[in-house]
């Protein structure tokens, strides 16, 4: 039971990584005030997407390190992608 718990919440995280990484990426290559509503979505949604982008990278080398660096491959896959996203962002 515990342990498809802590499958359960790196499979949450992973989505939550891809989501972050999607976000990002297409407010940085779509102008999102050409379309009214799809800018306020955007400035709506800006504040908690900036806060994943640096808290969920901790939170997820945390947790890899909780369990040794063990059957974690979500974990290592959505870190992946953090680091990914964060580089893209930094370097645009």
């Amino acid at each position: 039971m515990e342990k498809e718990k802590k499958q359960l919440f790196d499979i949450a995280i992973f989505f939550v990584s891809l989501l972050t990484m999607i976000f990002w990426i297409s407010i940085n290559q779509i102008n999102v005030y050409n379309n009214k509503f799809i800018g306020i979505i955007a400035e709506i949604l800006w504040l908690p997407f900036i806060l994943l982008i640096f808290v969920l990278p901790i939170l997820t080398f945390v947790l890899v390190s909780t369990r040794k660096f063990k059957n974690s491959k979500f974990l290592f896959l959505s870190l992946a992608i953090q680091v990914t996203t964060l580089i893209i962002q930094f370097t645009k």
